[in-house]
């Protein structure tokens, strides 16, 4: 996971990384509109592909994350998790036996862990 997201950081940053290290060296000087229309352009792109790697984020804690899940459902839902039960039979009809049977009590030295 931590690799992942390291790997998507690096790939959706380095657009704009290289728009502000062009800029700050001189490389997008504005001598015609065209040019700064291509300059604003690629501006704009770097910053959708830049915000773009924070929306995907969640998306990846969400889909990889237990317990992120559990705290997302809880929190914004209200949703307690299930917890690991017996199984519920599959068809509608459920028969349950009771017996009758007495339980004595351990006896006094019994140690009980």
């Amino acid at each position: 996971m931590l690799i992942g997201i390291s790997i998507m950081f690096i790939v959706f940053n380095t657009p704009n990384d290289v728009y502000f290290l062009g800029y700050a060296y001189g490389a997008f000087s504005q001598k015609t509109p065209e040019q700064q229309a291509v300059k604003f352009l690629f501006y704009a792109v770097t910053q959708i592909i830049y915000c773009t790697n924070n929306s995907i984020n969640f998306f990846m804690y969400f889909a990889s994350g237990q317990k992120f899940r559990i705290a997302f459902l809880n929190t914004f839902f209200c949703v307690q998790p299930k917890k690991p039960g017996k199984p519920k039979p599959s068809s509608g009809k459920a028969i349950t036996i009771v017996q009758n049977t007495s339980v004595a009590a351990p006896p006094e030295n019994a140690r009980i862990y």
